[in-house]
């Protein structure tokens, strides 16, 4: 990677023109045509709570909560004690989390009394407001599930592809001061930084010869939907499962499925099981809409099961979200007060629960804007792929930081 200032300089100037969103292991959901853009400089306003502000706080299974905490404990005991946790040190330094790390070792699985002790002790609730206020948006996020051969062969013609050499990744954090976790994506050529190949480019040969190719799935709208999710689960034809998980991005503007399909679709329908439906009884023009969003995903195939958020921890089922991290950092819980959909009939129920900021994603932005990982089975396809509206939430910082 090119680390010269020139360099990073210029990157910066791209991406202040395009707008450019944070680093996206999540993928790049959502697809949802009707989502509004997020304010252009949104900005996070924390107030203080009370234990009993939070909706629902005494009925949840918390000990399920600090399961998924400790996996973010993990990555903050790598930090030293003065470093910053988050992109701005908005999450305090990691000394600050220390505490609260060993009194969560110490609650025994299933105490969901002893864990609520526990939060209460070693946590300060604050609701959280944008600029538009408390109210935000929240979807969900699941893992794709696909069929694979390591070769291409009869329906496996639609190649996963790995991350290029050629591909560079530029952390601007270090060197511009309000960056805000941005990462700039490109290539060199000829000594200069330039945009990557577009999907269209790629889909047309782009990369061909380059021996990227993973394996070979037999729909390429499971491939679709693997890159707005970032990971996916492949059932392979030797009966084995692979698990694949974000490597990186071409950097390209992201536009969502959903977005692409304005006018195609009838209301409701921009959730993923709709933009599926449309996608099988209009085959013929798949390449046409998709390739209107010009970002691509590329992945690596992990060595653990599960999947993994932008943290590098295996994500918890129900108890992991994707933030923006210009706003949060990694670790932070996180309390949730929204609807979720019914599963196996229409309408929604109040939802509310402790999660953990562990993952991004591209259509991740804003101060009050959340994606809920739901996990791998048939009921997370539909509550990823049905939920989006309106929500609240509750930070829940160490009381050694202050703000």
């Amino acid at each position: 990677m090119m680390r010269a200032a020139a360099v990073v300089a210029l990157l910066f100037a791209r991406a202040a023109a395009a707008d450019c969103p944070p680093e996206a292991s999540a993928g790049e959901r959502p697809g949802d045509a009707a989502e509004p853009p997020p304010p252009a400089h949104d900005q996070l306003t924390l107030t203080k709570a009370t234990w009993a502000d939070l909706p629902g706080w005494r009925d949840d299974k918390l000990a399920e909560a600090v399961r998924s905490f400790l996996a973010s404990c993990t990555k903050l005991a790598e930090l030293d004690d003065s470093a910053p946790v988050g992109a701005d040190g908005h999450g305090g330094i990691a000394k600050q989390w220390r505490h609260a790390c060993a009194a969560a070792a110490k609650v025994k699985d299933g105490d969901d009394a002893g864990a609520r002790a526990m939060f209460e002790a070693e946590f300060q609730p604050w609701v959280a407001a944008g600029k538009t206020g408390p109210v935000g948006k929240l979807t969900g996020y699941y893992v794709q599930e696909m069929r694979g051969s390591k070769t291409q062969h009869g329906a496996f013609k639609y190649p996963v592809l790995a991350r290029p050499s050629d591909l560079v990744e530029v952390d601007l954090t270090p060197f511009i001061r309000d960056a805000h976790a941005r990462r700039i994506w490109g290539k060199l050529e000829n000594g200069e930084v330039v945009p990557y190949y577009t999907r269209q480019e790629i889909r047309k040969g782009a990369l061909a010869g380059k021996g990227l190719e993973l394996m070979y799935v037999d729909d390429p709208v499971d491939l679709v939907f693997a890159q707005i999710e970032g990971s996916a689960k492949v059932k392979m034809e030797d009966g084995s499962t692979v698990w694949l998980v974000f490597a990186g991005k071409n950097g390209r503007a992201y536009k969502g499925v959903g977005a692409a399909l304005k006018g195609e679709l009838k209301p409701g329908e921009g959730t993923m099981i709709g933009i599926r439906k449309w996608f099988n009884e209009h085959a013929a023009r798949f390449d046409e809409i998709v390739d209107q969003n010009a970002s691509y995903v590329f992945f690596k195939i992990s060595k653990e099961p599960g999947a993994v958020g932008s943290e590098k921890v295996i994500l918890t089922t129900r108890r992991s979200m994707a933030i923006d991290r210009a706003f949060i950092a990694h670790g932070t819980p996180i309390w949730v007060d929204a609807h979720a959909p019914n599963v196996g009939k229409t309408g929604t129920s109040p939802w509310q629960h402790l999660l953990v900021a562990q993952d991004t994603g591209g259509g991740i932005l804003g101060a009050v804007r959340g994606d809920i990982y739901w996990g791998d089975d048939r009921d997370a396809e539909e509550l990823g792929g049905r939920m989006g509206g309106p929500g609240r939430y509750w930070l829940l910082l160490p009381k050694g930081v202050t703000k």
